[in-house]
Parts: structure tokens; C-alpha cells; sequence
């Protein structure tokens, strides 16, 4: 068994396909048409979804001027 990490993932983002949650095997991942999955539900062609929009970080704490 091994496993494998997709350089172009970052943070769930597809950095390849603009704005899609990485998905191994999608239409325009490296992968594509490249592998086999062991699930046959990743060998079927699959259309790129679009990434849920991260959540802003929280506002810096203020500092007391003492």
C-alpha cells in the first residue's frame, strides 16, 4: 500500500483548476485518464466542484497602550 499527496492541493484548493476543491482524478487534475482508483466511483469522469470559500481569520486582538 502507499500513498500519495498532490503537489497542486492546497488547503482542499486546486491550485491547477482555479477555485475547485481538490478532487484526485477530476477533469483537469494530473491524474486524470492517468490512474486507477481503487472506489470505481473515482474512475467515472467527474466535473470539477467549486471550493467552499475559506473563512476570513478572526480580527488581531488590540493591544492595551500600557
Amino acid at each position: 500500500m502507499s500513498s500519495w499527496s498532490c503537489p497542486h492541493d492546497l488547503n482542499g484548493v486546486c491550485q491547477l483548476v482555479k477555485g475547485a476543491a481538490c478532487d484526485p482524478g477530476m477533469r483537469g487534475c494530473v491524474l486524470q485518464g492517468k490512474v486507477r482508483f481503487a472506489g470505481e466511483d473515482k474512475n467515472l469522469p467527474r466535473k470539477p466542484a467549486r471550493a467552499k470559500p475559506a473563512s476570513p481569520p478572526p480580527p488581531p486582538k488590540r493591544r492595551l497602550p500600557f
